[in-house]
């Protein structure tokens, strides 16, 4: 819980935030030299520094739980004005450290439905960012192309979202399913495809989703041959990961429509 000490003086606690998460930022380019990521790394505890990495997730939990509910017991105004001054550190961070959170979460073989059970800070976190952002959704401008490459995935529940695509994609084809199980699990499926080309046209994920040992490209792999959706298929089957993370995805996703149009004189 906050105490007056806290209140009186938040940029110097807010320093001590950043020195935790620029920890948290090597450990995840290191694992990302490791064709891993962070996400996959922290979850299987592949090493020394996976263990480390637990107590500075629970400082800055602990830290972002009290603040949320401090902004929370404020006047509206007031609440509004510790938002704004935080709110991109609390972006951050929660795009950050929640995927460690589900990573936690899903080390525990049975475990599902994290979104069910997340924590309201997480909630509120992402709500006040939404507000913030309350504009007409355009494009991704090609300043967020160009940084893409070390950017955040968005969707601080992104790897939840997988997981439960891992174990969908298991009870579609395992024979002891029953028939409304199947039913079910190919439209979360198929609903997942097209979440996933969605995220992937706004620029929204990491290309660290991409890489080998990643859960995402496990349940690629599982899934590939009777997946639907074309754009999807494509992007994945031409290895359009590489250009994605140049920033160059538009022009190559639509650059045989050009010589479609060239060829019948349209442009």
């Amino acid at each position: 819980m906050f105490n007056k000490r806290k209140a009186l003086n938040p940029s110097r606690k807010l320093n001590e935030i950043k020195i935790k998460m620029a920890y948290l930022e090597w450990y995840k380019k290191r694992c990302k030299a490791k064709e891993i990521g962070y996400y996959d790394s922290y979850k299987n505890h592949l090493s020394e520094s996976d263990r480390d990495v637990t107590k500075y997730k629970k400082f800055l939990t602990n830290y972002w739980k009290d603040l949320v509910e401090e902004a929370e017991k404020k006047p509206q105004k007031e609440g509004k004005f510790i938002q704004l001054t935080w709110l991109f550190a609390g972006t951050n961070y929660r795009r950050m450290v929640e995927p460690l959170e589900i990573a936690e979460y899903y080390r525990t073989h049975g475990n599902r439905n994290y979104e069910a059970l997340r924590s309201e800070h997480y909630r509120l976190l992402e709500k006040w960012q939404k507000e913030d952002a309350d504009r007409p959704t355009g494009p991704p401008s090609n300043k967020k192309k160009k940084e893409v490459a070390g950017a955040l995935t968005e969707d601080s529940c992104f790897w939840a979202k997988v997981e439960e695509a891992i174990i969908s994609c298991e009870l579609w084809m395992a024979p002891t399913s029953s028939a409304l199980e199947k039913q079910s699990s190919r439209e979360c499926l198929i609903d997942f495809e097209k979440y996933v080309m969605e995220q992937i046209k706004n620029y929204a994920v990491s290309p660290e989703i991409f890489l080998r040992e990643s859960s995402f490209m496990k349940w690629w792999g599982m899934y590939q041959n009777t997946a639907s959706n074309r754009s999807l298929i494509d992007f994945m089957r031409n290895s359009r990961n590489v250009q994605y993370e140049k920033g160059r995805l538009f022009y190559l996703v639509y650059a045989d429509i050009g010589k479609i149009l060239m060829k019948w004189n349209f442009i």
